[in-house]
């Protein structure tokens, strides 16, 4: 009796988390269906199927203690219970969290995304009042429906626990196979947590069975895929984690990459020292565009200045995420896949700045933004990076912090206007927008208000309200640029736009990984540009380029050393090799003229996207996977040693 009945509470408790992590993928799946819907039925249901490896090995974790007090001497139902109750609150809480997350990030729960839990009030800045009510709703009823779950998976343990612990002193003696019971059943546990017999531990891959990321998502279990890509993470701070190559083939192909005759560089400035005023644009994808491919009508005075200044046309972001964004842009530092260095002053105080160089040069240097600057460690990085002044949310008054994120664009803009109008030159001005991020406020009504408000499609509602935001920062941006126009510096001074990074919206893309989301904008703008320059280009360069090679290229312009901005190309070099690289939790994607490689080192999958003129080569560009492989792994290594 007494080995029935602990091998019954045993798998009784298996079967529990089993069917509990099986309600989480059904909701994950039911609130992401746009998400998914795209996909054939039969291959969204295999996601469930899939998923069972990487349960059970996370069932296993959970039912380590429980386990070993099961097969010991020490056994109480009362105890396991609450630790029980403890694991379904906390299981809870993580599955709702990625179930909302997914929505916007396109990504799984991951130790990057907890990392912004030390910024609550930015974070709450970021929901409506809805999207609250509806995550502790959803908390509380997957919760709730855990315990009553749990109490019934379990009935037999919770209601004779007195009955068995009294069975289990009086006569254990008498059951000498419950040691072999107990053996098998710890056998059985670490197997599961492992995935088995076979020489290397279950990871990611065990999921994995679609070409299409989001199905892969779904498949995967979300605590362990936390709980892997906190430890990975930890493992990655202390050492490289990836090794494609010996060191002498990564540095020969580094070598090659960035490759250029100096002699064949342009120059396109009429300024030995102009002022530079560098906008980064939140979120503002090439989606928004019109000369760029993108929708006609949201960014319109944007477009008009394109035709005007220089365009780069062929632009990526190094990663999703604004921290990442703009280390990219200062300091020319390309993203990392399981972390931000912005995250970590013992590693960034290592990285070159283009404020820091300037600031030796003589210039006076700011930084502007409307929200708070200790937001994911702002401040500590732009104190490193050389600003002599940091101006956030603090220096506008309470009348003019209308949104949840702070101070709108257009106050934000007119501060810089009349800061500048005192400031010394020459001088290096960096301003971040913030309007154009959820919830995407705007002070001005604009052609997109009725649609937003009306459309019932959650994500065609969501590309509504994007392209509301989008609006009202162009209309910002033309203000500014208006004013700045009448000032006397105007003529001397070099306007640089470039977005932090893409969007999913307004195209709503639903693979985080596609190309399309990470294509930005570069606009080079002003009286400081040669016009017999942009005569001659047609104002454009379409050079494939990325973050990582603003700052090479301005101090090119300059005649100023870049040589410490290693990770960068001059965009204005003809010769520069054309290339982009972006990377994300489970890979990177390479961009080159002949097409763009994707790499999954979770599968070892590489995916080939060819231009049309290449399709028949696609053989062309697999030979640039070595590159790609290269960078990714001397990238890990330099992220290591800092």
């Amino acid at each position: 009796m007494l080995k029935n009945y602990r091998l019954s509470f045993w798998l009784r408790l298996w079967l529990f988390w089993l069917l509990y992590f099986a309600i989480h993928r059904a909701v994950f799946f039911i609130y992401n269906h746009s998400t998914f819907n795209e996909y054939p039925i039969s291959e969204q249901l295999q996601a469930f199927w899939e998923a069972i490896h990487l349960d059970f090995s996370t069932a296993g974790y959970l039912m380590a203690i429980p386990t070993l007090l099961l097969i010991g001497h020490i056994f109480s139902v009362k105890f396991i219970n609450k630790f029980n109750y403890i694991l379904i609150v906390l299981i809870g809480i993580i599955s709702i969290t990625d179930t909302l997350l997914y929505h916007e990030w396109g990504y799984k729960l991951n130790a990057y995304a907890l990392s912004f839990l030390m910024y609550p009030a930015q974070m709450m800045a970021s929901i409506t009042i809805f999207q609250l009510f509806l995550f502790m709703l959803l908390q509380v009823g997957m919760i709730s429906f855990g315990i009553f779950l749990y109490r019934f998976s379990l009935k037999i343990g919770l209601n004779n626990s007195k009955e068995f612990e009294k069975i289990y002193f009086n006569k254990i003696i008498i059951y000498p196979i419950y040691g072999l019971v107990s053996l098998l059943v710890a056998g059985l546990t670490f197997l599961a947590i492992r995935g088995g017999v076979g020489l290397a531990p279950i990871n990611q891959s065990a999921a994995y069975y679609s070409s299409h990321a989001p199905l892969n998502h779904l498949a995967t279990n979300t605590s362990w895929n936390l709980l892997f890509n906190i430890l990975k993470t930890n493992k990655a701070s202390k050492q490289a984690g990836i090794k494609y190559f010996d060191e002498k083939i990564v540095q020969k192909n580094i070598q090659e990459i960035y490759k250029s005759n100096p002699k064949e560089k342009q120059k396109i400035l009429l300024h030995k020292n102009p002022n530079i005023i560098l906008v980064i644009l939140e979120s503002y994808t090439s989606d928004v565009i019109e000369t760029l491919g993108g929708e006609k009508g949201i960014a319109p005075h944007f477009s008009e200045m394109t035709r005007e200044g220089l365009l780069f046309n062929s632009i990526y972001s190094t990663a999703d995420r604004t921290d990442k964004g703009i280390i990219g842009i200062l300091s020319g530092y390309p993203a990392q896949t399981h972390s931000s260095i912005i995250k970590e002053p013992q590693k960034f105080e290592k990285l070159p700045a283009l404020p820091a160089v300037f600031r030796k040069k003589g210039y006076a240097t700011s930084v502007y933004y409307g929200g708070e600057s200790e937001y994911a460690n702002f401040k500590a990085y732009w104190h490193h990076a050389g600003f002599d002044e940091i101006i956030d949310q603090n220096q506008f008054n309470e009348k003019d912090k209308n949104s949840k994120w702070g101070a709108h664009d257009h106050i934000v803009f007119e501060k810089v206007i009349k800061d500048l109008n005192t400031q010394k030159k020459p001088f290096f001005t960096t301003v971040l927008t913030l309007s154009c991020h959820e919830p995407f406020e705007t002070p001005i009504q604009t052609p997109y208000d009725k649609a937003a408000k009306t459309e019932t499609d959650k994500d065609k509602k969501e590309a509504n309200l994007f392209r509301k935001a989008a609006y009202y920062t162009d209309w910002s941006i033309n203000k500014f640029m208006q004013e700045a126009k009448k000032q006397s510096w105007y003529d001397q001074t070099l306007f640089v736009f470039v977005a932090d990074h893409g969007h999913r919206l307004p195209k709503i893309y639903k693979d985080t990984r596609q190309t399309e989301k990470y294509r930005i904008p570069l606009l080079f703008y002003g009286n400081a540009i040669s016009k017999e320059f942009l005569k001659q280009k047609n104002n454009k360069i379409t050079q494939i380029g990325s973050h990582t090679d603003i700052a090479t290229t301005l101090l090119e312009q300059l005649e100023i050393n870049n040589s410490n901005f290693e990770w960068g190309k001059d965009l204005l070099n003809p010769s520069s090799k054309h290339f982009a690289f972006y990377c994300y939790d489970e890979g990177m994607t390479w961009i080159t003229p002949k097409g763009t490689l994707r790499y999954t080192q979770v599968t070892k999958e590489t995916q080939i996207k060819a231009n049309t003129e290449q399709k028949k080569q696609k053989s062309n560009i697999l030979n640039e996977l070595p590159f790609a492989k290269s960078y990714l792994q001397a990238l890990l290594e330099d992220y290591a040693k800092k």
